[in-house]
């Protein structure tokens, strides 16, 4: 019996030492036990870039379904336009098809921004389509984890709120978004025994994005990263 646990315990300390080691698709992302020390290429690696598309990933999650990550360049205007960093967004999801979890709490999109050498500085992870049940039980989970939030509000939507804690390995911040769906949304209905598509009902839910930060890379991350789901990262000063 010793000799298993001493393996368990050094497994566990190989993973946290060097981060996952699956790639995106193959398994969801752990955020809770997420490690910086991850390599990009790890979670995409080069079997996943697109035959058709430049700077593009294709990664198969099912059978016959694929999501694609776009890579772009983070760019700021400082002096003039000035290269930062690479994001990997991705650009098309599901309702069921978990890309990252945080114990039992699924996130069916990821937003990955690194520096130009590779090293990961902040990971977004959006919980999407989700009841007003599932997203107090989200956050309930982060308090009881992670304590009392700091409290601030969103740059982009002032209507938003910010949670954040710091910790030594990583900042979490988290916000909760009502979607109404009114505007910019088109909900498709495929019926793959007609043949059909068509555009559903809209459906009013909830959303949730969690934000893992590297505290070694704030400074390229608080006020650098403003496209994508990291819009709602920043907060109003």
């Amino acid at each position: 019996m010793k000799k298993i646990v001493s393996l368990s315990i050094l497994l566990s300390a190989f993973i946290f030492c060097y981060g996952q080691t699956k790639p995106v698709g193959e398994v969801p992302v752990d955020l809770e036990q997420f490690n910086f020390a991850t390599k990009i290429s790890t979670l995409f690696p080069e079997k996943y870039h697109s035959k058709t598309y430049d700077n593009a990933y294709e990664i198969p999650v099912d059978e016959n379904g694929m999501v694609m990550i776009q890579l772009d360049t983070t760019l700021i205007s400082e002096g003039g336009r000035k290269a930062i960093g690479l994001e990997y967004r991705q650009l098309n999801w599901n309702s069921v098809t978990p890309l990252a979890l945080f114990e039992k709490h699924i996130f069916q999109k990821i937003n990955i921004a690194t520096t130009l050498d590779g090293k990961i500085k902040a990971f977004a992870a959006l919980a999407d389509d989700m009841t007003q049940t599932d997203q107090t039980s989200l956050l309930k989970m982060l308090k009881k984890k992670y304590g009392t939030p700091k409290k601030m509000k969103n740059n982009w939507d002032e209507k938003l709120t910010i949670l954040e804690w710091t910790k030594q390995d990583r900042i979490i911040r988290y916000v909760g978004k009502y979607d109404d769906e009114r505007q910019g949304t088109m909900t498709i209905v495929v019926d793959q025994n007609k043949g059909t598509i068509s555009e559903g009902e809209k459906e009013p839910h909830f959303k949730a994005y969690l934000f893992l930060i590297n505290p070694k890379l704030k400074n390229e991350v608080f006020g650098k990263l403003r496209t994508g789901d990291f819009v709602y990262l920043e907060e109003k000063k």
